[in-house]
């Protein structure tokens, strides 16, 4: 997928772990919270605790909180579940799934009481962070934590501005983390593991949440199919019918140009903005269609619902 490219492929991890991972860094198992180091503390107490019940099935994992009260966890959260979250002063209240981004591969889902979002910092690059994967055995139960120290680095920007979320493998031994998130010297929650064992910037992973959010539970698709234009743009391969593309007559060998009057320069950067845009969405759209200039406003589709 292209965008993948562009932002960054992040799957978490959807299972719980039994266990301190072994590997080469150092990892430790805290039963408390003062066993932590200093500056992880604070990140680690303010998750909250979301129990996932279906028929027959009892899940409870760690969440990590967002502004707007979102929270993401990596484990796949059933459509049919009941969630209640609990934090060190509110317990078992309800929680509302709103979707689940598949290219990232986290549930997102919105908390009935405002809890305090986590500080989230720019991802630092070669400085020792403490990852922090809290273990939850229960709302009324008090948590452990694995956790180890590790180093971080920069995504990277290309000569056009774009970001380019190119994750930063982790050490084999942070494998067996689950919903870990990496605290910097102040605090700030910086980065969140992947279960592909790759670290990803928490400041993005904070905006695709709140796209999926308000675009009810999708991202923006615009129905088409392209590759780059020499000199810029977009040459369009595919129309799909009934597609936002479609209703604006946009058609196979049109070259798209502008997205809201900013240049489209290439095919990642419009399926970068388009994965960064919620569905249900309009935009003013402008492309050239057999030498005559069109500009048209369009109402972004859903390509489907990012719940599984």
């Amino acid at each position: 997928m292209a965008v993948l490219l562009v932002v960054g492929g992040v799957v978490l991890i959807v299972n719980r772990g039994s266990g301190t991972p072994n590997g080469d860094l150092p990892a430790h198992l805290a039963t408390k919270l003062s066993l932590l180091p200093a500056s992880s503390r604070a990140a680690a107490q303010n998750t909250v605790d979301l129990t996932i019940t279906t028929p027959g099935h009892v899940l409870h994992v760690s969440a990590l909180v967002l502004p707007h009260d979102l929270a993401v966890t990596t484990v796949t959260i059933p459509v049919n579940a009941l969630i209640t979250g609990s934090t060190a002063t509110r317990v078992n209240f309800p929680v509302t799934l709103k979707g689940r981004d598949n290219v990232m591969g986290f549930s997102i889902v919105h908390l009935s009481v405002p809890v305090v979002a986590m500080k989230l910092d720019a991802m630092p690059a070669s400085t020792s962070v403490v990852a922090v994967a809290p273990i939850v055995r229960g709302s009324t139960k008090t948590p452990e934590y694995d956790w180890s120290m590790t180093t971080l680095g920069d995504p990277l920007i290309n000569a056009q501005g774009v970001v380019r979320y190119l994750a930063t493998k982790s050490d084999t031994s942070l494998s067996s983390y689950v919903d870990a998130i990496a605290i910097d010297s102040q605090g700030h929650v910086v980065a969140v593991l992947s279960s592909r064992h790759f670290w990803y910037p928490a400041l993005f992973v904070a905006r695709v949440a709140e796209v999926v959010a308000t675009g009810h539970g999708c991202h923006a698709e615009l129905g088409v199919n392209g590759k780059d234009e020499q000199g810029g743009g977009v040459v369009v391969t595919k129309v799909v019918r009934y597609s936002a593309a479609a209703h604006a007559n946009v058609a196979v060998g049109d070259i798209l140009t502008e997205w809201n009057g900013t240049d489209i320069d290439n095919w990642d950067q419009l399926v970068s903005t388009l994965y960064l845009t919620p569905a249900y969405t309009s935009a003013h759209l402008t492309f050239d269609q057999k030498s005559k200039v069109v500009q048209a406003n369009v109402t972004l589709g859903c390509p489907s619902k990012l719940v599984p």
